[in-house]
């Protein structure tokens, strides 16, 4: 499992030093992902879009001072899925006692944030701009694990690529398309109503169209882009056509 330091070490860049208040001018504020994913068509030096805070929470092995108190790696898991309205007040008190000062003091002002977690990393994004998104993300289980992802997952075509790839590459792979799959489902509140053999994700670089189905034969495009914070998991946020809103990513240290 990734610690705090390893997770900081793969990534050169300096930390976010604050995160944008998006209540203040939202369309002025330009942004510098995390990453240098691949061009699209949006990605244009006049381009200005909504930032969402996003704080990646990576946690330890072990409580601190092995106490039960503390948030451990599997308490990520059973936090996914939440938002700021599924937790009563004591609950949301316990969490935001747990998490670093910077994160729960963003997460006490704002009005609304979602919680997305897998063993071992926390993600948080904060604001109302965040209903309008979908974020996944998974733990790449090593090449000697049994798969954590199941390969029914995988369009035909997807099938294709990662039957193509040597071993080590493809559990990797296969966690890819389906936490883009699953941000692409939850930004148009799909949930996992649709077979995720049914979408499409399997394009090349770290940026693409996914095509939801919906009821009565509609289709929904939605962006979707991949961030690489650790090899240890895959990351994915999405946004329904045309809307504009981009993560601003903030690393929490403890």
């Amino acid at each position: 499992m990734e610690t705090n330091a390893a997770l900081l070490e793969l990534c050169p860049e300096p930390l976010d030093k604050d995160v944008p208040d998006h209540r203040q001018h939202p369309a002025q504020v330009r942004l510098a992902p995390l990453t240098h994913p691949h061009p699209h068509p949006h990605d244009r030096p006049d381009f200005l879009s909504t930032p969402v805070p996003i704080f990646v929470v990576p946690m330890d092995s072990a409580p601190p001072g092995g106490s039960g108190s503390a948030l451990s790696p599997d308490s990520c898991l059973g936090l996914n899925g939440h938002s700021r309205a599924t937790l009563d007040g004591a609950s949301r008190s316990w969490l935001l006692a747990r998490l670093p000062a910077r994160v729960s003091t963003a997460m006490a002002t704002a009005t609304h944030w979602e919680l997305y977690g897998t063993r071992g990393l926390l993600v948080v994004a904060c604001g109302e701009d965040a209903r309008q998104m979908g974020f996944s993300v998974e733990s790449v289980r090593p090449e000697s694990s049994a798969p954590h992802t199941p390969c029914e997952v995988l369009t035909a075509h997807e099938s294709r690529i990662a039957a193509g790839r040597p071993a080590a590459e493809r559990e990797r792979l296969i966690t890819r398309f389906w936490v883009r799959k699953d941000a692409a489902m939850q930004a148009v509140g799909r949930g996992l109503s649709v077979a995720p053999d049914r979408i499409e994700a399997g394009f090349p670089t770290d940026h693409g169209t996914v095509t939801v189905p919906c009821p009565y034969g509609i289709e929904v495009p939605v962006s979707v882009r991949n961030f690489t914070f650790s090899p240890s998991y895959e990351f994915a946020v999405a946004t329904p056509e045309p809307l504009s809103l981009t993560p601003s990513f903030a690393y929490s240290v403890r």
